[in-house]
């Protein structure tokens, strides 16, 4: 998040908004954002509604907490662009930048070559087995 702090001024200038989502209590959140000198908001989702909702929930670690992840909405409230990220690997809070700044809203966002570790190919085939492999039909 410090990275976003960097870019903060660039952010606004390009007329966009900056929040957090964080499953950790008011208090906490506030310690961090404090803490990192954060000039946005870390907005609280104690209950987890909003990070499951959207499909960033990391359930099996510290009891489910948010993947990163970026949401840049336009006007009218359309996602134009998401990434969800790996701790490991993010998109650069510079491209984000880059991004919101850009009129071009079908460029394609630089990134890392992630290779999955051999845990996460076990879980993808554990899960494969247990549940079957389900295919859209017609």
């Amino acid at each position: 998040m410090a990275d976003y702090r960097d870019v903060y001024p660039g952010l606004r200038a390009a007329g966009a908004s900056v929040a957090a989502v964080s499953v950790d209590a008011p208090e906490k959140s506030e310690v961090v954002r404090r803490g990192l000198g954060l000039p946005f908001p870390i907005l609280s989702d104690t209950e987890r509604r909003v990070v499951r909702e959207w499909g960033i929930l990391n359930a099996r670690e510290k009891g489910g907490i948010a993947k990163p992840a970026v949401f840049i909405l336009a006007p009218g409230r359309f996602v134009r662009f998401v990434s969800v990220d790996e701790v490991e690997s993010r998109v650069p809070a510079a491209e984000i930048l880059r991004r919101v700044s850009q009129q071009d809203a079908g460029a394609s966002a630089r990134r890392k070559m992630i290779f999955p570790s051999p845990a996460t190919w076990f879980r993808a085939v554990r899960n494969m087995i247990r549940m079957g492999i389900v295919q859209k039909k017609g």
